[in-house]
């Protein structure tokens, strides 16, 4: 479980991967998305090392969703 700040963290980088987002509507070339998406994924394992354990895009989801369901 992620505490707050590294749930925003991930939440973040799930957004900016998203397909629409990381190639700008299709508005970048496909070597712009790439170079995007690596940068992205090391952002990625950088947060990754600072919790200590691998995170699953799905995880980061559900426990975004779950901690939506809790704020109601």
């Amino acid at each position: 479980m992620l505490d707050q700040k590294m749930l925003d963290y991930f939440m973040r980088l799930c957004c900016e991967l998203s397909p629409e987002n990381l190639h700008c509507d299709g508005e970048i070339s496909l070597a712009e998305a790439n170079r995007k998406y690596v940068h992205l994924m090391r952002e990625w394992r950088a947060g990754e090392r600072l919790v200590g354990h691998p995170v699953k895009e799905d995880d980061v989801w559900k426990q975004w969703l779950d901690s939506q369901k809790v704020a109601r």
